[in-house]
């Protein structure tokens, strides 16, 4: 997988130790990660720490791709990746994972829909999936339409997913975007 994307206004990358005072801020706010399975509440630094220490090993192992979400101006305003996992699949196999969070500043400015777009442009040249899933808690319905909006439709399922910062189960709406063969690569 490619390690930088750029957009307009943003540039995705692996995340980097100069990302952690960022990281720590952002996502110690409840609206986030309440909003997020594996995310801890409160956020610390050690949890900053100790998420950073393992993107490395995370990027090798080629199925755990995790960007920073750099504004050119802001820097940091949050993270989204792309993991090979079982979770959200209607038939038990791996397919690619979609998943992301976002600062609250940052919400509602289009940062996601831009961000989404570009990974998964760079995600149908580089990984060549069939379909993407993704999956968002049913009451954090903007973050539904963001999936809408890059290609996502809902399927009949909502799986209670966890969610580490509560301590409780959140009905999750099982989202997927089929790729057309035309926007794949050929196989060789």
């Amino acid at each position: 997988m490619r390690t930088q994307i750029d957009t307009s206004r943003l540039t995705l990358r692996p995340m980097q130790i100069t990302d952690l005072a960022r990281i720590v801020c952002l996502a110690n706010d409840l609206r986030v990660s309440g909003n997020l399975s594996r995310m801890p509440h409160p956020y610390r630094q050690e949890d900053g720490e100790e998420w950073l220490s393992k993107q490395p090993e995370l990027w090798a192992g080629q199925e755990n791709y995790v960007f920073t979400i750099e504004h050119k101006i802001d820097g940091f305003i949050g993270a989204m990746g792309l993991h090979w996992m079982d979770r959200m699949t209607l038939d038990g196999r791996s397919a690619w994972e979609l998943g992301y969070w976002l600062g609250v500043p940052y919400w509602g400015q289009g940062y996601a829909t831009e961000a989404g777009k570009a990974l998964i442009e760079a995600a149908i040249l580089d990984l060549n999936p069939v379909y993407l899933v993704a999956g968002f808690a049913t009451a954090n319905t903007q973050s539904g339409h963001v999936l809408e909006k890059l290609g996502f439709y809902k399927v009949d399922a909502i799986r209670e997913m966890s969610v580490l910062a509560t301590g409780k189960t959140s009905p999750t709406q099982v989202m997927r975007r089929d790729i057309a063969e035309a926007e794949r690569r050929p196989r060789s």
